[in-house]
């Protein structure tokens, strides 16, 4: 299931879309998602947030190129995990905390590049696949300090995943359709809006002059300079 949970400029979510396809995720469905948004009337969009599913960046660039695409930075943490020894995922991990904390983008790309400069001869295959998505990673770093928080990572996705996760589990490990499984998320989705989801986040609307500013920039800047 692919779910596109979307934030307006107001601080309010809300689920956009789900689909569900069967297989392997691959550039072709994110190809149908985004079209599908599209016609739908979603045109300019700040920044796409998700993990690294196959084929998602190059889908993104072909339909939203002014877009900027945030990798999931937990996602990167737990990646450190799984891919360096225990004390050098720590020390590595520890560093990125700081980094996340960086007063600039590009303060926290310079700093984000030496540490994997100091880790490239012991882990070159794992480096060497970083570097080419560290501004993917750091995006977030863009936007306004009080809205990084919920653009950093995947986690309000997450817990919607987490939900049905768990009526999958009170079912008997599965969704007897694909009709039951579109119901519970519908009705999951419905609680949310009407209790977790029912207000719009604070920090975005006291930064929403802000916001506004880098959204006209980015969508509008070359149009007003033609006129």
């Amino acid at each position: 299931v692919y779910i596109v949970v979307g934030i307006d400029l107001e601080g309010r979510k809300d689920v956009y879309a789900f689909y569900t396809f069967f297989g392997s995720e691959n550039r072709t469905d994110w190809l149908k998602v985004f079209n599908d948004l599209i016609e739908r009337g979603l045109k300019k969009v700040a920044v796409i947030v998700s993990d690294d599913f196959p084929g998602i960046n190059t889908a993104i660039n072909a339909l939203f190129p002014k877009t900027d695409h945030q990798l999931c930075y937990v996602h990167l943490q737990r990646n450190v995990r799984k891919n360096m020894g225990k004390e050098d995922a720590l020390s590595f991990n520890r560093e990125l905390a700081n980094i996340k904390n960086s007063p600039y983008y590009q303060d926290g790309k310079e700093k984000f590049e030496r540490l994997c400069e100091q880790y490239k001869n012991k882990y070159p295959s794992f480096i060497k696949s970083l570097l080419p998505k560290i501004d993917s990673y750091l995006c977030f770093l863009k936007y306004p300090d009080p809205v990084r928080k919920h653009i950093y990572t995947t986690n309000t996705v997450e817990s919607i995943n987490s939900r049905i996760e768990n009526i999958r589990f009170k079912l008997g490990g599965y969704f007897q359709s694909t009709n039951i499984l579109e119901i519970n998320l519908m009705l999951q989705v419905h609680r949310l809006k009407q209790r977790k989801w029912k207000n719009p986040i604070p920090a975005f609307k006291a930064r929403i002059y802000e916001l506004l500013q880098i959204f006209n920039l980015r969508f509008y800047h070359e149009t007003h300079n033609s006129c």
